[in-house]
């Protein structure tokens, strides 16, 4: 609807408005009544009057649902009040003698205009060219939901600021979760979000806006909300797009997936958006500040998502992952470690994601891999060196008995002096030698083999009681295979787990049936050992005797 059409229709209310205030002024029944109601009528003509002046200058753009709605409900007032004017004005005399229904006619009617000149009162408010967006929030808190929608939008559609737009957005999300959703998608609210979304402003108030719809799309049945979101974010993605336009929407599909993280999962955003993304990271042209910008988008829509990370993997994602961490520093290699750390994540949870996407034979798999490695081994940075160590315990069922080349730098870490980084080793390995590994027998042997357990011994002395769990626990499970047991008492693991056992922290509950059960192997063999030691002695000493009498014959 045109704003023509929109002050035409404004001042065809007031010539109804003026028609019935004339009949008013013509009554001579009920005085009292039309003298009441002739001044009701006169202050909604007066903001009516207004209202053309205000809609009918400038030249921003105007959002109109609360003027059409108020026009619509006034003309209905205005012909109420025409019809109980003109019918006690032709009355009888006999019909007058029952003036009581007449009085309640009027009651009635005062009621309706009082709340319709409130409703005027801020849609009047709304629309003044020196206040637009901002005079609206002082009466909403008192009105109807229909009203607080129109609030909200008026500001998005027309706030003075691109902080009140924001707050605005904020206000509409809010609504949203108040069960408001139905009434702000027939208000316009959507269309009024896309449009902020659209527009070329600052990443924060497009942030404010996608929060808001993605809200709105939870009640979507058919998707359209999250269609055209995902299709103008791709456009923003796209080669043709400014730098500065593709660093933003990367941001914004950052946010997106933070802050609602069941939009992520949106067939579109695998489709279109995951590979944009890879094209932005691969590409020379990409600066510095968008390749971070795209990685931390990956970052967080790799977070918890099979369908995501099976999508990165079956892309180049995976093998531009382990350049960007062997070239880069700073955040762009951290948020990258990152990326690996959720996908082996997802790995370590998914048997037929792990099995694809790791597979011992995969080339890919194995570049990640290696740089993992080389991060573990070369960067002595902890902030990278925890998430490295994670990827690869999470893959610890990945791994071959032949690949004994990941346990000797997670070994060596055990010793590391810093006790985060240390802790880590040791949950990784755990990983290993656990009874669910189908090779744990095998991975325990490697880690005797690099002389894992002086290093446990010593963590179990001078590390924290946070990483003493992790440490018994991996002590417990060396303790399951009969290969390691000598080599475990011989460096006072069983005394150090005797002493330890009654101190057992019980938030780790599976230490509480591991630690008597190690104690109890290990004595058993201890027991063993101490008896085949007294039988070979024996005879030993047997056999010298025996020696020593054939000499003596």
């Amino acid at each position: 609807m045109s704003l023509d059409s929109d002050a035409r229709k404004i001042f065809d209310l007031i010539l109804l408005g003026e028609d019935v205030c004339l009949a008013v002024n013509q009554s001579n029944s009920f005085k009292v009544e039309c003298g009441e109601l002739g001044k009701r009528l006169s202050r909604l003509l007066e903001m009516l009057n207004n209202l053309i002046c205000f809609i009918t200058s400038g030249s921003t753009s105007l959002y109109l649902r609360p003027l059409n709605c108020m026009v619509a409900k006034l003309e209905d007032c205005f012909m109420a009040a025409q019809y109980i004017v003109r019918n006690q004005k032709h009355q009888n005399l006999f019909s007058r003698l029952f003036t009581s229904r007449v009085t309640t006619d009027f009651q009635k009617l005062f009621h309706v205009l009082d709340a319709s000149i409130t409703d005027m009162e801020w849609v009047v408010s709304l629309y003044e060219p020196h206040n637009r967006g901002r005079s609206c929030w002082k009466t909403a808190n008192s009105v109807s939901p229909t009203v607080l929608v129109w609030s909200c939008v008026a500001n998005i559609e027309m706030g003075s600021s691109l902080d009140d737009r924001i707050e605005a957005c904020d206000r509409l999300a809010s609504l949203v979760r108040h069960e408001y959703k139905h009434i702000i998608v027939k208000e316009g609210g959507v269309d009024s979000l896309m449009k902020l979304l659209k527009k070329n402003c600052p990443l924060v108030a497009h942030i404010a806006a996608a929060n808001a719809l993605c809200l709105l799309a939870n009640v979507d049945s058919e998707g359209t909300i999250m269609k055209e979101m995902i299709s103008t974010i791709k456009i923003s993605l796209s080669k043709t797009s400014p730098i500065s336009r593709q660093t933003q929407a990367a941001d914004l599909v950052a946010s997106i997936a933070e802050r609602n993280p069941e939009s992520k999962h949106h067939d579109l955003i695998r489709e279109n958006i995951i590979w944009q993304l890879v094209i932005l990271l691969s590409s020379e042209q990409s600066t510095l500040e968008l390749k971070i910008s795209c990685s931390k988008a990956f970052w967080k829509l790799a977070q918890g998502s099979v369908s995501n990370c099976q999508t990165l993997t079956e892309t180049k994602g995976m093998p531009c992952l382990a350049k960007l961490v062997a070239k880069e520093q700073g955040e762009l290699r951290y948020n990258c470690i990152m990326i690996i750390r959720e996908i082996t994540s997802i790995a370590e949870s998914d048997n037929g994601f792990r099995h694809s996407a790791f597979r011992s034979s995969s080339p890919t798999a194995k570049v990640v891999v290696d740089e993992l490695l080389r991060v573990i081994i070369e960067l002595d940075d902890s902030k990278l060196r925890v998430p490295a160590i994670k990827s690869i315990g999470s893959l610890a069922r990945s791994f071959s008995a032949k690949q004994s080349r990941v346990i000797g730098p997670l070994v060596a870490q055990l010793g590391n002096t810093d006790q985060d980084v240390a802790m880590e080793a040791a949950i990784a390995l755990t990983k290993f030698v656990s009874p669910i590994n189908y090779l744990s027998l095998e991975h325990s042997k490697s880690i005797i083999e690099f002389e894992g357990v002086p290093l446990l011994m010593k963590l179990l002395i001078s590390g924290d009681k946070k990483t003493h769990l992790y440490v018994l626990a991996l002590i417990c499970y060396l303790a399951l295979h009969d290969s390691n047991r000598n080599v475990l008492i011989k460096a006072g693991a069983l005394t150090s787990l005797q002493i330890i056992a009654p101190r057992v922290n019980t938030e780790y509950t599976e230490l509480e049936t591991l630690v008597p059960h190690a104690i109890s192997i290990l004595q058993s063999n201890l027991l063993w050992s101490n008896k085949k030691q007294r039988v070979q002695q024996a005879s030993y000493s047997l056999l010298q005797n025996r020696t020593q009498q054939l000499l003596t014959q």
